[in-house]
């Protein structure tokens, strides 16, 4: 088996900080903390600490910070709770796919649902929106990691945070946001809903109590989460001039190469489309040289549909790979990265 000296792709481990103590939290058989007992409400403490301290992190208040077991039920809960029934939904065409389908289900639901479509640069071009629509803003993207500028419109904004985390907050007024642990190597399985204290927001799934959200998420991994928070704030963070370098190489070291990825945008994301290279082939050879990366879209791999993002942007998908720069890879990988990437194309080409 070859040993990964680079690892590129967006689904990492742990931070080492949290995984070093997940077994602790979890052996510990934390209590309900909604419960009276003493032991509730020694977890009820800790909970509101972590809460206070994700405030602190996200620059909101503890009492507009929801908790869920599941990030992408975040997208229903934020999308769903802020519209009104005379609400037109307003989303891009570089959206997640959780943002998809809820627009899909309003849609047959009988609501006006407009798909915005964005420049070669990945920019939402607005429309008409008025002060009672929804507009869902993705802050920046997963692919590309390109930013997008603030809306320039009144109507109520649902902040896709779930890609930029806290590399990058929202700059712009907004009734709803989602983050997701993973983007600042929390552990998956953890979302944090940010309802803003003056949003018309109510639960759009069937309740019989006054809960918000369902509260089914882990206290372990809570904890495990603000572990991995505070450690990935206090890194050092190199990552935009790694970026700007891999840039430079394949520009001028590697014909016919497109980059997707601004050089202003988020410095952990670069996707980079090669001509004449199949991508999984391209793939498999930076594996043999110790080298793990993502193709096409990352959200997508699975099936191995090619990227709806390079697609809505006018941008080669063929021969697409994308990188995802963690904190922890350094200027001598990257040197050697780009050195295995130039070998591999060049093979793969046959020159």
């Amino acid at each position: 088996m070859v040993r990964i000296t680079g690892d590129f792709q967006q689904e990492r481990v742990l931070h080492p900080a949290a995984n070093s103590l997940l077994p602790e939290f979890f052996s510990k058989g934390w209590p309900d903390p909604a419960k009276l007992n003493n032991s509730s409400r020694q977890a009820s403490i800790l909970q509101e600490q972590v809460r206070q301290s994700f405030a602190k992190a996200l620059n909101v208040r503890g009492d507009e910070i929801e908790f869920l077991g599941e990030p992408d039920l975040g997208f229903q809960l934020a999308i769903q709770g802020l519209l009104k029934p005379e609400s037109k939904l307003f989303y891009s065409t570089i959206d997640r796919q959780k943002v998809f389908a809820v627009a899909s289900f309003e849609k047959n639901n009988g609501r006006a649902v407009t798909e915005l479509a964005v420049n070669d640069l990945g920019q939402i071009q607005e429309s008409a929106i008025t002060a009672n629509d929804l507009l869902i803003w993705q802050v920046a993207n997963g692919e590309t990691g390109n930013i997008q500028e603030s809306p320039k419109n009144d109507s109520l904004i649902f902040a896709d945070c779930t890609s930029s985390g806290v590399d990058l907050l929202p700059a712009f007024n907004y009734q709803t946001a989602l983050f997701d642990s993973r983007s600042w190597a929390g552990p998956a399985g953890l979302g944090i809903l940010i309802i803003k204290s003056d949003a018309k927001w109510r639960n759009p799934l069937p309740h019989n109590d006054l809960s918000r959200t369902p509260g089914t998420y882990s206290l372990p991994l809570l904890l495990a989460s603000a572990v991995a928070l505070e450690n990935y704030l206090a890194q050092p963070d190199i990552r935009s001039k790694l970026k700007q370098e891999m840039i430079d190489f394949v520009t001028t070291q590697i014909p016919d190469v497109q980059v997707a990825s601004a050089p202003t945008g988020l410095g952990k994301f670069l996707s980079i489309s090669i001509k004449d290279v199949e991508a999984d082939r391209l793939l498999l050879e930076l594996e043999e040289a110790g080298f793990a990366v993502d193709s096409g879209s990352a959200c997508k791999s699975a099936d191995m549909k090619p990227s709806h993002v390079l697609a809505a942007m006018n941008l080669p998908i063929a021969g697409n790979i994308r990188l995802t720069i963690h904190k922890e890879i350094t200027e001598q990988i990257v040197k050697e990265f780009c050195n295995a990437l130039k070998a591999s194309v060049t093979k793969l080409r046959g020159n």
